[in-house]
Order: structure tokens, then sequence, then C-alpha cells
């Protein structure tokens, strides 16, 4: 019985300290994400507060948030939950990046794209491309 406890153990300490790491895919799409933002430099322009809004939707499950500085994660699929103010910005619109990942005869193509989001009603969200 004590072997077995000592192994579950061993094992749930091992896969803990293995989620802990950024994957390969993962540190591309944030090197994706951070050349768009310096090479885009009328983006950086049009933010007085250097906050950066990402469109989660299309980055893998266990993509680490919290690696982007200066940036705000949000879902369009979900809305519910976020601050007050943030909700009275998407009324006006925000600038915000989208990821896409596609796979192509062995290769992972990223797109980082600014699109404009703006919520027209309470409950209906439109997107607007940028140029």
């Amino acid at each position: 019985m004590k072997r077995i406890v000592s192994v579950i153990v061993v094992l749930f300490v091992l896969f803990q300290l293995k989620g802990q790491e950024i994957n390969q895919l993962d540190k591309i799409i944030i090197s994706s994400i951070k050349s768009y933002i310096i090479d885009d430099k009328d983006f950086v322009r049009q933010q007085d507060t250097s906050r950066y809004y990402i469109c989660m939707d299309g980055l893998p499950a266990d993509f680490p948030c919290d690696s982007v500085q200066n940036a705000t994660f949000f879902s369009l699929k979900n809305l519910e939950g976020l601050p007050n103010s943030f909700k009275h910005q998407l009324k006006t619109g925000i600038k915000t990046l989208f990821v896409g990942l596609k796979i192509s005869n062995n290769q992972i193509i990223i797109t980082v794209s600014g699109r404009v989001v703006r919520r027209l009603k309470k409950n209906d969200t439109s997107i607007g491309i940028c140029d």
C-alpha cells in the first residue's frame, strides 16, 4: 500500500513539474505575438496605456496567458465575468490581436492579425476587420 501511494505521489510531482514548462508551440506563438506588437507601430501609438488585447479563442487550451506583458486575454465566446470598464470599452471598440494556427504541408502557420472588436448589443458581438 505504501508503494502505491509513493508511486502516485512521485507521478503527481512529475506531472506538476511537466505542466509548468512552456512547450515549443507556446514559445513560437509568444514570439509571433511579440514580433507583431514590435513591428506594428500604429498599434502602439493608438494605445495610450500600452495595454494589448488578445483574443484567446485561437490559442491552445493550455497557453500561458501570463507570458505576454501588458496584455489582457479574453474570449469572444464568454464575455461574462469581465470587468465593467472592459465591457464599456467594448461598446466603443477595442483593437484586438487574433492568433490563428494552421497546419499545411507539414508546417505550422501562425498568423497574428489586428481587428476591432465592438459589442453592439448586450448579447451580440460584431467584429470589424482593421486595416
